[in-house]
């Protein structure tokens, strides 16, 4: 189970960035509007907010349930 603490940060954080809400949490990053240069954004704001992760992560786990259990089990990101 996602712990919500993580996700909800991330949500915020997608819905800021790309300016739109973001209900599902299995929606893909890039075909909500994301680019590259924004997927750099959200990591580095990620990071920023006290979340663990690489700077390539949501290129690595480009949804929010993929991206809050890799931010939860790191080697995750390694498997991607």
């Amino acid at each position: 189970m996602l712990e919500q603490g993580a996700i909800e940060i991330l949500r915020g954080i997608w819905e800021e960035v790309l300016g739109i809400p973001v209900d599902d949490v299995d929606a893909d990053f890039f075909d909500l509007g994301g680019d590259s240069l924004l997927a750099l954004a959200i990591s580095t704001r990620a990071i920023e907010s006290g979340l663990a992760m690489p700077r390539s992560a949501v290129l690595r786990r480009s949804t929010l349930r993929e991206l809050a259990e890799a931010v939860e089990d790191p080697q995750l990101f390694e498997r991607a």
